[in-house]
């Protein structure tokens, strides 16, 4: 995790009054377990050490208490993250096959406009055979920019800023391809 700055948590804070009392509580144990109880003894001294004894007992059973308590809310605020979460898993799964398909159609259409230039360049090739494929490959082409239109409104209507991008170059593409055709009409 990260450097914090910031105060402790309340997690934490738990943990280590807990970790204190537990010392203590171990450190007093001891002492009162190394007293001779036959021999001469400070009775004052040891009841001393049984009273902070008991105290540290309530301490670590107080910070248990209270680290379960926190721990109880930590997990319900991870819980309630982690539902968010799903929730924003899920849109962006659905956004990410969105994009895809709409990349793929943009792949398609690339494919088609390459077709098109294609059939164009034959031009050179068969110019008297070619003036008689000039209104299919017309239709063609203005089906190629009703398609192209349409993605470029849905890519700018879900904010797919590269695909809009692609589209645009792809529309100088196919603006190039109108003026083949008609040049080679006149």
């Amino acid at each position: 995790m990260e450097k914090k700055a910031r105060k402790e948590s309340p997690i934490v804070k738990s943990v280590l009054a807990l970790d204190t009392y537990l010392s203590e509580l171990e450190r007093v144990g001891t002492k009162i377990n190394s007293t001779d109880m036959m021999a001469d003894f400070d009775v004052e001294f040891v009841q001393r050490l049984m009273t902070r004894f008991a105290e540290c007992g309530q301490g670590v059973s107080s910070e248990v208490a209270n680290l379960s308590a926190q721990l109880q809310e930590a997990q319900a605020r991870a819980e309630s993250i982690a539902q968010g979460v799903g929730r924003q898993a899920e849109l962006f799964n659905a956004r990410r096959k969105e994009h895809n398909d709409r990349m793929e159609e943009f792949r398609i259409l690339g494919e088609k406009v390459r077709d098109l230039n294609t059939g164009i360049r034959q031009f050179h090739d068969d110019p008297a055979g070619f003036k008689a494929k000039i209104p299919a490959l017309e239709a063609q082409l203005i089906g190629l920019l009703e398609d192209l239109g349409r993605l470029r409104l849905s890519a700018r209507d879900s904010r797919m800023r590269a695909l809009a991008k692609h589209a645009e170059s792809l529309a100088q593409a196919l603006q190039s391809a109108r003026k083949k055709l008609d040049n080679a009409r006149s």
